[in-house]
């Protein structure tokens, strides 16, 4: 079994203490070579040692991760990202399908993303992915939405509503644009949730609150561009919410 030079970026001392222990225990193909607690003391390591794989904590005492990463693109290393209470990052990595552990580390988590480090290609598509998550984070008022041909950044203010297509969703957008992505609307909602001008409205229908032009009792929201969504009941009382003031 080919060993896997592995650098630990973690500045919680007890956090990375940890995580040695359980790979040098359950992970016999790690070879931990180092572990740094700055983001200067990373790119300095990471720059010697040449890993195969890098656990990358996000917040760091002189900076972040995505500082790192933006030191070495194009990235010539796998990254699973550490996360402890960054709820932003945590739903960004999940809608970006990349390699995550939370904080504190869970064995059985752990020994499942090792276990899947040799397979993943260092390609174009797994760049993709890090880029996309990277700029997520580092912009949170911009979508990164990736596809076989590569990523797309869209201003959240472009987008007019989200529509569910089976295990599809439409992504409306000004300019009388259209985009599809294979992910259902349930992801979107969680990657959306912390920005406030997007609410679910209906099963099939999230919507941009900015783009609103009317609503009728019947629960029609017309949009702007022609666009029609439905305002299911359930969601009727928190919509009209936004528009009518109690009293």
């Amino acid at each position: 079994m080919n060993s896997i030079k592995t650098i630990i970026v973690e500045d919680d001392i007890a956090n990375h203490r940890r995580l040695k222990q359980l790979l040098e225990k359950y992970c016999e193909n790690i070879q931990i070579v180092g572990v740094a607690e700055t983001k200067e003391a990373a790119i300095k390591m990471i720059e010697v040692n040449s890993p195969d794989l890098v656990f990358l904590d996000i917040e760091l005492p002189d900076g972040n991760g995505f500082e790192i990463l933006n030191h070495f693109i194009p990235i010539s290393f796998k990254i699973i990202f550490c996360t402890g209470h960054q709820e932003h990052a945590y739903q960004a990595i999940k809608f970006h399908a990349v390699d995550y552990l939370l904080k504190p580390v869970n064995i059985t988590e752990l020994i499942n993303a090792v276990k899947f480090v040799p397979p993943i290609e260092m390609d174009d598509g797994y760049r993709n992915k890090i880029e996309g998550f990277r700029r997520q984070i580092i912009d949170p008022d911009k979508i990164t939405l990736i596809d076989s041909a590569g990523f797309k950044v869209l201003e959240t203010s472009e987008i007019i509503k989200l529509e569910a297509n089976i295990n599809y969703t439409d992504i409306y957008l000004v300019e009388n644009r259209k985009l599809t992505y294979c992910k259902i609307l349930k992801e979107f909602e969680d990657l959306l949730k912390f920005h406030k001008n997007f609410i679910r409205t209906h099963r099939s229908f999230i919507v941009n609150l900015d783009h609103v032009k009317s609503f009728s009792r019947q629960g029609i929201i017309k949009l702007t561009g022609e666009q029609v969504a439905h305002c299911g009941d359930s969601y009727k009382e928190e919509f009209l919410s936004h528009f009518i003031q109690p009293g």
